[in-house]
């Protein structure tokens, strides 16, 4: 008995034996800490020492060559001032039209008597399928001053002699962006909507309020909280997106901050300014990071502004009386313009012999050689496969990696964790032309240290994206695993599964409509954006669809435009289709937020 009490190991003046897994256990997430940290803070700082280089190019940088000049060329010699001010208007006005918008179809939707409402709701989102590009280069087809087709049909008709409305034009901008912004909106706003407990209106009501007034007083002052984190969110939304500007702003000189980035680098004739092009996007960062600051702390203290309650309701549809048909008509129009109008437009330019208004002998000249055309360029096959390749990586990484994180975060104590959250959505502040910018100047200056080929090939692509996109993932999957009850992980721990066996077993298949809607919604953002393969892509080696979309497009070659575009639509609804059988739409509406 005696020995048996005994601890040998303890009497030998031994430590405990070296546990590899407990080890290993307590590291990861440390390392997807560090990982993270890597994949937003590497790129910010070669931006950063790249604006303050003043080599003309980046595989000149030296640290003896270093100063504020490109900061006073963009301030003094670009008028960064001015670009501010542009920005400022375009993301203003679109966030508000985009938000408005929404807002209004949201509440139609979920709390009112408007009849076809399934249709709205199932239609609103698709727009989602339309790449920006293909959105801005459909309205300029139809709002260009003077070859426009809703243009042309206007002076035609009334015999003006000037344009009804040019697409070419700061209204332009904001009218063509705030359109993009309504089918994300729309789903943020759908939840708040659904799950707002209406005793507030009721009581309201039984005051003697109209409807009218209630929705404006009561509804509104409710749901504002959560429409000004949106609001925010969208904003991020609209200051890094490239295409509307890029294809409506560049042509008139209008200039946002994305746009005067690239700009900076892609003056033809000259040599490309990168040092003043940091400067520019270092400017545009530190505003990007500012808003999304404010963002962060709105959301992280909702649960001051909580309207749901414990009680069971059921909301009251608002009587829309006389207007309920006009309303469903201002809605079916709004999907008539985003939607079915690009896609409608598109599909001409794509069948008809060459550009013209549309006319009998327009339509008689239907044909697909334009669609023959673009399969017999010989650079088409390798941009197919660049597309499907950076997609397919693309999607399984942000994943992947977004349920890693979110696991991490949600269901773990670890110490850093709500770190590791904001490390997680900082990217969203990183419009894709910074990002873009920065791994330009880190990729060359890795490629210079170590001889490796890294610049220009495809993994810079997937790396720029997986980086752009990881915010979109972990929120979503963060909202999606806050909805497993512990006591399932509870359950399989208490049978000695070890953490990683528990998010495999448990946590994946539970979460597998989530992990499948990420994946194919991150397919469709990779598809959608260009900015950053534009900065990155050298040539054939890595060009994607939308860098070849762009080319096209600035080429002249505008009926291959439309066939690609008309088969790359086709694709990205049969995408948003997909992502509705999955509810990724319904149930994760507000995971962005």
């Amino acid at each position: 008995m005696s020995n048996t009490a005994i601890d040998p190991i303890r009497d030998q003046g031994h430590s405990r034996p070296f546990n590899l897994y407990n080890a290993a256990r307590r590291f990861f997430p440390w390392a997807v800490l560090l990982l993270v940290a890597a994949m937003v803070f590497a790129p910010i700082f070669s931006l950063v020492v790249g604006a303050f280089s003043l080599a003309r190019l980046p595989n000149e940088f030296s640290m003896d060559n270093m100063g504020f000049g490109n900061f006073y060329a963009v301030w003094v010699e670009q008028r960064i001032d001015l670009v501010l001010w542009n920005t400022a208007v375009y993301v203003t006005g679109a966030t508000i039209f985009g938000i408005g918008t929404a807002a209004i179809l949201a509440w139609l939707v979920e709390r009112s008597d408007m009849p076809g409402k399934i249709w709205i709701y199932a239609g609103v989102p698709l727009g989602i399928a339309v790449p920006g590009i293909l959105h801005a280069i459909a309205w300029v087809l139809l709002l260009s001053p003077r070859s426009g087709f809703i243009n042309r049909s206007w002076m035609y008709l009334t015999g003006a002699e000037e344009p009804l409305f040019t697409i070419y034009s700061m209204t332009g901008l904001i009218f063509a962006e705030g359109l993009r912004l309504v089918p994300v909106a729309f789903l943020m706003l759908v939840p708040l909507m659904r799950s707002m407990d209406p005793s507030l209106e009721e009581a309201a009501a039984a005051s003697g309020a109209s409807p009218m007034r209630t929705v404006r007083r009561v509804t509104f002052a409710l749901l504002l909280p959560g429409v000004l984190a949106i609001s925010i969110f969208q904003a991020i939304t609209a200051m890094e997106n490239f295409e509307v500007p890029g294809i409506l702003g560049l042509p008139v000189n209008i200039h946002v901050f994305s746009t005067r980035v690239f700009n900076l680098i892609d003056n033809i004739g000259a040599i490309p300014a990168f040092g003043q092009a940091n400067a520019a996007a270092v400017f545009y960062l530190g505003i990007a990071l500012v808003i999304s600051f404010f963002y962060l702390r709105l959301v992280r203290h909702s649960e001051r502004y909580s309207i749901i309650t414990g009680k069971g309701y059921t909301p009251r549809a608002v009587r829309l009386g006389a207007w309920r048909y006009p309303a469903a008509a201002m809605s079916a129009l709004f999907l008539f313009v985003t939607i079915v109008l690009p896609f409608l437009v598109l599909l001409y330019v794509s069948l008809v012999g060459y550009l013209r208004q549309p006319s009998l002998e327009a339509f008689q000249s239907f044909s697909f050689k334009h669609y023959l055309a673009v399969f017999e360029q010989p650079r088409v096959g390798r941009v197919l496969w660049n597309t499907i390749f950076l997609t397919v990586m693309t999607s399984t990484a942000v994943t992947i990696l977004s349920f890693v994180i979110a696991y991490i975060v949600v269901r773990t104590r670890f110490s850093a964790r709500y770190t590791l959250d904001v490390l997680a959505f900082m990217p969203h502040s990183i419009p894709g032309i910074v990002l873009g910018l920065a791994l330009f100047w880190l990729l060359i200056q890795f490629d210079s240290l170590t001889g490796a080929s890294s610049f220009g090939s495809l993994y810079s692509l997937v790396i720029g994206f997986t980086i752009l996109f990881l915010a979109y993932a972990v929120r979503a999957m963060s909202v999606a695993m806050i909805q497993v009850h512990p006591d399932l992980e509870d359950a399989a721990m208490l049978c000695g599964a070890p953490p990683w066996r528990v998010a495999v077993r448990i946590f994946a298949p539970l979460l597998m409509p989530t992990l499948v809607g990420i994946w194919i919604y991150v397919a469709m953002l990779s598809v959608r954006f260009i900015s950053l393969p534009l900065i990155l892509s050298q040539g054939g080696n890595n060009e994607v669809l939308g860098v070849m979309i762009w080319s096209l497009w600035d080429n002249g070659n505008i009926n291959s435009v439309g066939a690609i575009g008309i088969m790359l639509m086709t694709v990205m609804f049969g995408f948003a289709l997909s992502l509705r059988v999955f509810g990724f739409g319904q149930k994760n509406g507000g995971g962005a937020l």
